[in-house]
């Protein structure tokens, strides 16, 4: 009677697998970096402190930033398959979770997908940041590569409607986010489309991205009022492939207004940004890249007046060793020029407080402001699960 009992109940436990397929798995990464740093600024949120200097940190960054998450997927039937993730960023060097202590704050999404693209809703990238993610030269390295200034610091979003299909050689991406503000429409959302194209070697892609910017006093919930900016970014990347060498170059336009009134949380700047890289595959298991990007900034509005700023730029040198299929160890070599590494500070307020295309306080490097540039020396290693 037992025995029956128990096949009883294990079989319709075990029922919904006869006619739905699904899996769950664990991934993600785990980087550390110890990086030199010099002409490094002391700051207090984003504000200029006493000391400044020469530095060594240890960063959870590097390479890729380490994460993990939960990815899903079920079938459904008739080749319909619902799917999610949830991915959280951390950081490896004192434990902490990184986006501001959000739980999921890499992506946290779920959605249908058939043999026509998929639907996804929820805090995701951009389609610009998805398009253009193979047209640098590094990937997004978030230590290495000016990854705000490429995609925007808006290169996540929450409240996300997007659309991906990949149809032969073309992949088409559609994104809108919802400002979710009472009364409008328009303050707080954005959106943005993303078209690729692969054929063998060569690669192409255009991007458009916008956000509806909101002024900081709106965006602290002290405000009701519906005006709004608009932080505009296009792009158009290229890559070929020769051999065991991939070479990469792109574009982006950049046109960040600010709302009509109040304090704007983004910078007011007009630029043209490029980029080249090259990878040499020099062996299986050995990665070379070396990358240039130059941001020409045609006007700021900095501490209420418009200027226009000497203009950023950076070099990189990186070399990647694989261990394993899952383990690698990096050294790489950058300097930014006009700016700190990465862009994040390029210029100071009368107040000390430090002006970039993030806010001051998300801002992870602050170089002292009579240096003309800053250098970068990593050495790390990045391991995938």
């Amino acid at each position: 009677m037992k025995k029956t009992l128990f096949a009883a109940i294990a079989g319709a436990l075990l029922a919904p697998a006869a006619w739905a397929q699904s899996s769950v798995t664990l991934y993600g990464v785990v980087t550390t970096s110890i990086q030199y740093v010099n002409h490094v600024q002391n700051t207090s949120n984003g504000v200029l402190a006493p000391g400044s200097g020469s530095a060594v940190f240890m960063n959870s960054s590097g390479i890729a930033q380490s994460r993990f998450g939960l990815r899903g997927v079920e079938e459904l039937g008739g080749g319909l398959k619902s799917l999610f993730v949830l991915e959280n960023q951390f950081n490896a060097d004192d434990g902490k979770m990184g986006n501001g202590g959000l739980l999921f704050g890499r992506q946290a999404f779920v959605g249908l997908q058939n043999q026509w693209g998929k639907v996804t809703f929820g805090r995701q990238y951009t389609s610009a940041f998805l398009t253009m993610g193979s047209f640098t030269p590094v990937a997004y390295a978030p230590e290495f590569e000016p990854v705000v200034g490429i995609a925007g610091p808006n290169f996540r979003e929450n409240n996300v409607v997007q659309y991906q299909g990949t149809f032969g050689p073309l992949t088409a991406m559609a994104h809108w986010s919802f400002g979710e503000r009472a009364g409008t429409f328009a303050a707080g959302s954005a959106y943005g489309v993303g078209l690729s194209y692969a054929n063998g070697p060569l690669g192409i892609a255009a991007a458009y991205d916008e956000v509806k910017t909101l002024n900081t006093a709106q965006a602290a919930g002290t405000s009701g009022s519906n005006d709004y900016g608009r932080d505009m970014r296009a792009m158009l990347g290229a890559s070929y492939r020769l051999g065991q060498v991939k070479m990469v170059a792109g574009y982006r336009w950049g046109n960040s207004v600010a709302p009509a009134t109040g304090t704007p949380t983004l910078l007011p700047h007009r630029d043209d940004m490029y980029w080249v890289g090259v990878n040499w595959d020099a062996t299986a298991a050995l990665r070379l890249s070396l990358a240039y990007y130059y941001d020409d900034i045609k006007s700021a509005r900095i501490g209420g007046v418009t200027t226009n700023p000497k203009n950023p730029q950076q070099y990189l040198a990186l070399a990647d060793y694989s261990l394993s299929k899952r383990t690698d160890v990096f050294f790489a070599v950058n300097y930014a020029r006009n700016a700190s590494l990465n862009w994040d500070n390029i210029s100071y307020l009368p107040n000390g407080q430090s002006v970039g295309y993030l806010p001051s306080t998300s801002q992870v490097y602050y170089k002292t402001p009579d240096a003309s540039g800053q250098l970068g020396v990593s050495l790390g290693i990045r391991h995938i699960f």
